[in-house]
C-alpha cells in the first residue's frame, strides 16, 4: 500500500509568544501552515495554546537549545531595542549575552532568525545600527513601529507603546493626559500591516537585512490624540479632554525621518481606520460581556472609568472638547408675559453673546495681521502685544463657540468639531507667533554683539533657541488642527492658505532654531575661523556653478567678526608654482595649459569642488581655511531685491537687482588688462556697501524703512538660495559639516540619500546635466533652455529613457558679453545605461522653425563619449547653439533594470538640478504598457489607474517622482 508522502511543515520558533504581536503571528504561522513552538513567561490565548499545531516550550534561551528540540527553519526573537542595541547610542554595539545562542544558529547555517525590536526615536542609534558591521552581518532585524489594534492589551500604563496607552486611555477613561506636552513621537503600526510585512519579508528572498515596519509617516503624541479623540466622538459616542501632565518640555523629539515609499510594503491601514476598527472590537467585547456576567474583567475596564487624581495633570493648554450644557427643564407654567419676556432676555443675551465672538474673531485676525507687519518691521515689542492680543482674542472666541454651537454638534458632529479646531489653531498660531518675536528679538541683539568686534558683551544663545523651538511646536500643532478640520468638511481658499501660512511660521523656526544651535560652531567662540567665499559668474556657467571671477574671506575672532574681505581671483592664481593639467576640453577650446582656481569647479559635486578650491587656494597663498562657501551672481540679485538699490559714489551709480549683471560685466571686463584693479575695486566696493546695508538690517531691525529686508526676508532668501543651488556650503567643524550633509546643502553628485544603483526597495532612475561654457562669453545671460523627460516602460517592465534638451540662443550677434553658446555637456544616468540612439538638430531661424526646416543635423553616436563614474553612467559631448538659434540634442538610452512588480512595485526618479541655472522649464513623461498602471505618484492617488502621465514643472531645485504601479 503506497502511503502519500506528507509535506514538510515549516518549523517556526516564537519567543514572547504571550505578547500580543507574537501572538497574531503564531495564528498567522498556524495558518499557513507551520508547526510554531512558543516561549513565554504567559501561556497565550486559549485558541493558540489548544491548536495541535503549537507547542509551549518551558526553556532557558539563555542555555543552548534542548537537542530534542526539532531543527528550526525560522526563529523569531523579540527583544527591547533599548536593551538589546542600547549601546549602539554610545557607539559601542552589543547584542546581549542571553540571545547569543539563537543568533549563533543563524551565523551557523543552521535556522534563519529574524529579531523583531521596537523603534528607538534616536536618530544616532537607527544611523549607527544601519553603520555597524555586526548588526550588519546579523540576521534579519525588523524595526516595528507602535503595535495597535483588535484584542491588543489594555492598561492604563502600557508598557508596550505610548500609541496603546492612549488608545487604552480612550477605552477606560473620559480624557487622555499626554506626556511631555504632546510631543513624544508615534510610529503608528497596525496589527495587520506589520503580519503582513513580516510575512512577506521572511518568505522572500531580499539582500537586506534591516526593516521599518509602520503603517504610516511618524506623528507626535499630540496629533495621534486628536485624531483618537475625534474617532471616539463618532465611534464610542464618547467626548475625551485632553491634558498635559508635568511640567513643560523642555527637549523636542525630531525622531526618525521615514517615508512609506522607503518601506519595501504598502500598509493598508491608517491611524484613522485603525482606530475604529480597535474601537468597534472593544465595544462588541463589552457588549458580549455584559450579557455574560462571569466574564466580565474586559467591560469593567471600559464601562466604568479608573478615577485618576486631579493633581496627576497640569491643565496648562486648553482642552478640545466641546463643552456640555446643564439640561435645561421647561416648566409648563411658563406662559404669557413672563414667557416674553424670559424669551426676550434670552435673544439679547444670544444678539450680544454673537456680537461679541463676533468682534473678538475680528479682533483676532487684526492683531495678527499687526503682529505680523510688526515683526517684518522690526518692531518686536508691537509684535508681541499684537500676538497675545490676537491669542486672547480666538481663545475668548473659541469659547463662545463652543457653548453657541454645542445643539448643532448632535447634527453635525465633525463640522462643529473642525470649526473648533479652526479657531484652536488660530490661538495657538498666536502663541506660537509670540515665541518666534521673542527669540527674533534676542537674536537681533546677538547679531548687533557678533557684527560689532569692538563690542565686549557676550551672546544670549539658549533664549532665542528655546523660543525658536516652542514656535516650531506650536506652528506645528495649530497646522495639524487645520488639517483635522479639514478633514471634517472645513476647507476653503482661506483655511488652504492659513494652513500655508502655518506650516511656513513652523519652516521659519525651525530655520530660525537651527541657525541659533550653530552659530557658536560657526562664529568659532574662544578662538578664529575664516571661510573661503567663491563667486562664482553664472552668465558663465560651468559644472560647478559659474566661473570664479572673485573670491572672499569671511574672519570670526572670539565670536565677534572681525573683517569681509573681496579681492579679484586672478590676484591668487598669479602666485601659483605648480604646473597643473587642466581637462581637455578647457585646452581644446580655451587654449588653456595650466590649471588655475578659476577653472577648478569642473565638477558638478560641490564637496569635490570645496576640496578642489581649498588645496588650490593652499597653494597660492600658503593658508588654510575652516570652510568654503560657494555663492553666485543670482544670490546676490536675490539679496538686492530685499535689500534695495545700493548707492555707489565713487561710480555715481545705483546697483540694482535688474542691472547688477549689466554693470558687473561692465566694471569687469570692459577695458580690462592684466594687473589691472578695476574688477577687484568695483566688486570690492559693491560688497562692502550691500554687506553694510544687511548687518544694519540685522543689528537694527527697528530701524528698518518701509520695503527694506526685515532680518527674516534675508534667511528665507537664503534658504531659498540654499535649495536652488546659488549658495553651496562646506565646513570642518564636525557639528556644521553634519548639519550642512544632512540638509544636502554641500551638494553632492548623486545626492548621499539617493543611490542609483540601490534597487532594493524600488526602481531607482536618475538624471544631471551638467554644463560647462566654454565661449569665454556671458552668453548664459540669453539662453533658454527646456528639458523633456521620457521614460518608457516595456513588456517586461524594462526601462528605455529618452531625454530631449532644447536650446535657444536669444543673442543677436557675436557680439561679447553674448555669442556662441560653445557648451561642454555631460548627463549622469544609472549606473550601466547603454547609448542606443544620439541625435543633434539646429534651427537657424524662428522662421526656420516655424517652417519646419532644419539644418546641421548629427547622428553619429560616435560623438558621444560614454563612461563609468562611481554609481553613475555620463555621457558626454560638445553642444555648440550660435546666435539666433536653436539646437535639439536627443539621446535615447537603454538602463538595465525593470520594475519588479511582485516585490517592489516602484518607480523612483530624481532629477539633480546643475548649480547655477535657474528655473528651466522640465517635463517629465511616464509611459505604461497595457498591463500596467499608475497607483499613485509622490502619494498623489489623483494619478490612479492611469498609463500614460505627463508632468510639466521646473527645476527651480531638485525633482523627485515616486510613482507607485500595479498590474491590472
Amino acid at each position: 500500500m503506497n502511503e502519500t508522502a506528507q509535506p514538510h511543515k515549516t518549523q517556526v520558533l516564537i519567543t514572547d509568544t504571550d505578547s500580543y504581536l507574537a501572538c497574531e503571528l503564531t495564528a498567522s504561522l498556524i495558518s499557513q501552515n507551520c508547526s510554531v513552538f512558543g516561549v513565554g513567561k504567559n501561556p497565550p490565548p486559549a485558541p493558540i495554546l489548544q491548536d495541535h499545531d503549537f507547542t509551549l516550550l518551558d526553556i532557558n534561551l539563555a542555555q543552548p537549545l534542548p537537542a530534542y528540540l526539532p531543527q528550526f527553519d525560522i526563529i523569531f526573537l523579540f527583544v527591547n531595542a533599548k536593551a538589546a542595541f542600547g549601546d549602539l547610542l554610545s557607539h559601542t554595539p552589543n547584542l546581549t549575552t542571553a540571545n547569543t545562542n539563537i543568533i549563533s544558529q543563524a551565523r551557523q547555517g543552521k535556522s534563519q532568525v529574524v529579531i523583531l525590536a521596537d523603534i528607538l526615536t534616536d536618530t544616532t542609534f537607527f544611523e549607527n545600527l544601519q553603520n555597524d558591521e555586526n548588526i550588519k552581518n546579523s540576521p534579519k532585524l525588523f524595526l516595528i513601529g507602535d503595535i495597535y489594534g483588535p484584542k491588543m492589551p489594555l492598561s492604563q500604563k502600557s508598557s508596550q507603546n505610548e500609541l496603546v496607552n492612549l488608545i487604552s486611555q480612550a477605552l477606560t477613561q473620559d480624557k487622555i493626559i499626554l506626556e511631555k506636552e504632546g510631543l513624544s513621537m508615534i510610529y503608528p503600526a497596525y496589527i495587520s500591516d506589520a503580519i503582513f510585512a513580516i510575512n512577506k519579508f521572511v518568505f522572500s528572498p531580499s539582500s537586506k537585512n534591516i526593516y521599518l515596519i509602520i503603517s504610516e509617516e511618524p506623528k507626535t503624541s499630540l496629533t495621534a490624540a486628536y485624531t483618537i479623540q475625534n474617532v471616539a466622538r463618532l465611534t464610542l459616542n464618547k467626548e475625551l479632554n485632553l491634558y498635559f501632565s508635568g511640567p513643560p518640555s523642555q527637549v523636542s523629539e525630531t525622531g526618525l525621518v521615514v517615508r512609506i515609499t522607503d518601506l519595501g510594503f504598502t500598509p493598508k491601514v491608517e491611524l484613522e481606520n485603525g482606530l475604529k476598527n480597535t474601537f468597534d472590537y472593544f465595544r462588541q467585547q463589552v457588549k458580549s460581556e455584559n450579557k455574560n456576567p462571569t466574564t466580565r474583567q474586559t467591560a469593567d475596564k471600559i464601562s466604568f472609568p479608573i478615577q485618576l487624581s486631579q493633581a496627576a495633570y497640569t491643565g496648562h493648554l486648553p482642552k478640545t472638547l466641546i463643552p456640555r450644557l446643564p439640561s435645561l427643564k421647561l416648566l409648563p407654567h411658563l406662559h404669557g408675559r413672563r414667557f416674553k419676556k424670559g424669551l426676550a432676555l434670552i435673544l439679547i443675551v444670544l444678539i450680544l453673546t454673537l456680537g461679541k465672538t463676533a468682534l473678538d474673531l475680528y479682533l483676532g485676525v487684526a492683531n495678527i495681521k499687526s503682529a505680523q507687519k510688526a515683526l517684518y518691521s522690526g518692531d518686536f515689542k508691537k509684535a508681541k502685544d499684537k500676538a497675545k492680543s490676537a491669542s486672547a482674542s480666538f481663545n475668548a472666541a473659541s469659547n463662545k463657540v463652543r457653548l453657541l454651537t454645542y445643539p448643532a454638534s448632535f447634527v453635525f458632529p465633525k463640522k462643529v468639531q473642525g470649526a473648533n479646531f479652526i479657531l484652536e489653531s488660530a490661538a495657538t498660531a498666536a502663541s506660537a507667533l509670540t515665541y518666534f518675536v521673542d527669540g527674533s528679538q534676542v537674536l537681533a541683539h546677538d547679531f548687533q554683539i557678533i557684527t560689532s568686534y569692538d563690542q565686549k558683551e557676550s551672546v544670549d544663545l539658549d533664549v532665542p533657541s528655546v523660543n525658536f523651538r516652542k514656535a516650531n511646536e506650536l506652528a506645528s500643532q495649530a497646522a495639524e488642527l487645520v488639517r483635522i478640520a479639514r478633514r471634517n468638511g472645513i476647507s476653503s481658499g482661506q483655511t488652504v492658505k492659513f494652513e500655508e501660512s502655518l506650516t511656513k511660521l513652523s519652516n521659519i523656526s525651525l530655520s530660525s532654531f537651527e541657525l541659533v544651535n550653530l552659530t557658536g560652531d560657526l562664529i568659532g567662540a574662544g578662538g578664529k575661523k575664516t571661510y573661503l567665499v567663491i563667486l562664482q559668474n553664472n552668465t558663465e556657467l560651468r559644472p560647478g556653478g559659474g566661473f570664479i571671477g572673485n573670491f572672499g574671506l569671511v574672519q570670526f575672532e572670539d565670536g565677534k567678526l572681525k573683517g569681509i574681505s573681496v579681492e579679484d581671483i586672478y590676484t591668487i592664481d598669479g602666485q601659483l608654482k605648480e604646473k597643473i593639467t587642466p581637462p581637455s576640453q578647457l585646452t581644446e577650446k580655451l587654449g588653456i595649459t595650466s590649471l588655475y582656481l578659476r577653472d577648478s569647479n569642473w565638477t558638478g559635486d560641490f564637496n569635490l569642488n570645496a576640496a578642489t578650491i581649498r588645496d588650490f587656494y593652499r597653494k597660492e597663498t600658503s593658508q588654510d581655511v575652516d570652510g568654503v562657501i560657494a555663492l553666485d551672481l543670482t544670490f546676490v540679485q536675490n539679496l538686492l531685491a530685499q535689500i534695495g538699490p545700493i548707492k555707489l559714489a565713487d561710480y555715481n551709480e545705483e546697483i540694482t537687482s535688474q542691472n547688477l549683471f549689466e554693470r558687473g560685466e561692465t566694471h569687469s571686463e570692459v577695458g580690462f588688462f592684466p594687473g589691472s584693479s578695476q574688477k577687484r575695486d568695483f566688486f570690492s566696493t559693491l560688497t562692502r556697501i550691500l554687506l553694510n546695508q544687511i548687518l544694519d538690517s540685522l543689528k537694527n531691525p527697528s530701524k528698518q524703512e518701509n520695503g527694506k529686508a526685515s532680518w527674516l526676508a534675508l534667511v528665507e532668501t537664503a534658504k531659498d538660495s540654499l535649495s536652488q543651488k546659488h549658495l553651496m556650503l562646506t565646513f570642518d567643524n564636525p557639528n556644521l559639516a553634519a548639519f550642512v550633509k544632512t540638509k544636502g546643502w554641500d551638494h553632492p553628485l548623486p545626492p548621499v540619500n539617493f543611490n542609483p544603483a540601490d534597487d532594493s526597495v524600488e526602481t531607482r532612475d536618475f538624471l544631471a546635466l551638467s554644463e560647462a561654457n566654454l565661449g569665454a562669453n556671458k552668453v548664459n545671460r540669453f539662453l533658454n533652455r527646456k528639458i523633456d523627460y521620457e521614460m518608457t516602460i516595456g513588456r517586461d517592465a524594462d526601462l528605455v529613457g529618452k531625454l530631449k534638451i532644447t536650446y535657444t540662443n536669444n543673442s543677436q550677434a557675436n557680439t561679447w558679453p553674448a555669442g556662441p553658446y560653445v557648451n561642454f555637456l555631460r548627463v549622469y544616468l544609472p549606473p550601466a545605461a547603454s547609448l542606443f540612439e544620439y541625435k543633434q538638430s539646429l534651427r537657424s531661424s524662428q522662421q526656420d522653425a516655424d517652417a519646419g526646416l532644419k539644418n546641421g543635423d548629427n547622428t553619429d553616436i560616435a560623438k558621444v563619449d560614454i563612461s563609468p563614474q562611481g554609481s553613475l553612467t555620463v555621457l558626454a559631448t560638445y553642444v555648440e547653439v550660435p546666435p539666433k538659434s536653436t539646437r535639439e540634442v536627443v539621446f535615447t538610452y537603454r538602463i538595465p533594470k525593470n520594475i519588479q512588480l511582485e516585490k517592489a512595485p516602484t518607480y523612483h526618479l530624481y532629477v539633480q538640478k546643475q548649480p547655477g541655472t535657474g528655473e528651466d522649464p522640465f517635463k517629465f513623461t511616464f509611459n505604461l504598457p497595457t498591463y500596467i498602471e499608475v497607483k499613485s505618484i509622490n502619494g498623489d492617488k489623483s494619478y490612479q489607474d492611469k498609463q500614460n502621465v505627463t508632468i510639466e514643472t521646473d527645476l527651480l531645485t531638485d525633482r523627485e517622482y515616486i510613482i507607485e504601479v500595479a498590474k491590472k
